[in-house]
């Protein structure tokens, strides 16, 4: 099973690289599922840390090599039955002088209800913004309005870079750079490989990334400041911390990236949970469907994830750790290899069938770019409910924006009009 799990990264590889076709968000789905299943390549992960370790088995190597097999072929299938999908841009990129430019001020409307959706996030408690402790920060990640401030400023990034309105763009990028700086990195991943897809719907990725040098440079740049004012934060709190500040920029940076990278979390719950033989059952998918209704949590509805059953009895051994959830085990969990089959031919056409959407409408397309990179990148990190939660909120988002948009463009329309004037019929003699 090994040497077909290599057989088919190679396979896949080869193909998204040199296929005549776009860089798309199957692209985007192929190399994520590599980088979360890197481990598997070195057929083991350990953390020496914690006294842990476990061996990719033939059963995770079949499950993985399904994924991929799928994935693979309902690519192809849709190069070649839709080959203009592939290698042409989509209608809904090009610009429609006439139209309304509802992407723009979705753009606008999205930096103003982000702004203010992290103002009161920060507003509740200040210090937390300041303080260089991550577990702190992540205590308070279930508030909304940090949650909404992501995705109202995703959209905005998105609709921004699509109306070519720069001075939007540029400010949508300062509040996901401010949310980076608190501590979350989800709007700045997404955004990037929504601007990517976008930026290469007319040549080939490396192509187009080259053309935007200047913007790449200047976001990678921008990152990198901001992660060393993080760590040497404690330095400007206290004058006598910078040598601490250095200690873990060189030995707790480094041991990060190297011994628990952004792959290794799912790897650890995946192998994890096949090795404890966890059974969830097709309920705990039915029972996972209400995340995608609102106020659930305040209904009472208590939706469990994987990772509740995972982390609690299987994963003791590292405290603290809030490890990244696995969407292959979970399916695995829920039915075996005939649900890790009907999650990878539905997951791929879902994906299929939303990248097809946006040749519909240009209005749309910010939904798309911000809906897709979550689906496709982070769904390896999470299980279905999570998905379920993050569509929810990339949905109801972007509805608030069009409405707000479609609002602000019938005003107008109005305003230009004018006041109508009624004739009076003549009397008839």
């Amino acid at each position: 099973m090994y040497f077909l799990f290599l057989f088919t990264i190679i396979a896949g590889a080869s193909y998204f690289f040199f296929a005549p076709r776009r860089f798309d968000f199957l692209s985007v789905f192929f190399f994520s599922g590599v980088m979360y299943m890197c481990f598997a390549i070195t057929g083991y992960i350990e953390f020496s840390s914690f006294n842990l370790s476990y061996t990719y088995t033939p059963q995770s190597y079949a499950i993985i090599v399904t994924f991929f097999l799928v994935l693979l072929a309902g690519t192809i299938v849709r190069d070649v039955i839709v080959p203009a999908a592939a290698h042409t841009a989509p209608p809904a990129y090009v610009e429609d002088p006439g139209a309304p430019d509802h992407l723009a001020i979705m753009a606008a409307g999205g930096v103003l209800l982000g702004a203010g959706c992290i103002a009161i996030y920060v507003l509740d408690d200040p210090w937390l913004v300041l303080a260089n402790d991550k577990t702190a920060v992540l205590e308070n990640t279930g508030s909304r309005p940090r949650a909404y401030a992501e995705m109202f400023t995703l959209h905005a990034i998105v609709a921004a870079y699509l109306s070519r309105r720069y001075f939007l763009l540029v400010a949508a990028a300062a509040l996901a750079l401010f949310i980076l700086f608190i501590g979350f990195r989800f709007t700045v991943v997404m955004s990037v490989l929504g601007i990517m897809v976008a930026a290469s719907a007319r040549s080939p990725a490396v192509v187009a990334l080259y053309r935007r040098r200047v913007f790449c440079a200047a976001g990678a740049a921008a990152v990198l400041v901001l992660t060393g004012i993080r760590t040497f934060q404690p330095a400007f709190m206290d004058p006598s911390g910078h040598h601490q500040s250095l200690h873990n920029l060189v030995h707790g940076g480094l041991n990060s990236v190297l011994n628990f990278p952004e792959g290794a979390g799912p790897a650890l719950v995946f192998l994890a949970g096949l090795d404890a033989g966890v059974h969830l059952g097709y309920g705990h998918f039915f029972s996972s469907l209400p995340s995608l209704l609102v106020f659930m949590a305040e209904a009472g509805v208590d939706v469990q994830s994987y990772n509740d059953y995972v982390e609690g009895p299987v994963l003791e051994p590292i405290p603290g750790k809030n490890l990244a959830n696995s969407n292959l085990g979970s399916w695995y969990a829920v039915g075996g290899m005939s649900a890790v089959v009907i999650f990878s031919c539905a997951y791929t056409g879902l994906v299929i069938f939303l990248s097809s959407l946006m040749h519909r409408a240009r209005r749309s397309c910010s939904l798309h770019l911000a809906w897709l990179p979550i689906l496709t990148f982070y769904n390896f990190r999470n299980d279905f409910a999570q998905m379920f939660y993050f569509s929810k909120q990339v949905v109801l988002t972007w509805l608030l924006l069009a409405g707000f948009a479609a609002i602000v463009v019938a005003a107008n329309r109005s305003y230009r009009r004018g006041p109508v004037e009624i004739e009076t019929p003549t009397a008839v003699r």
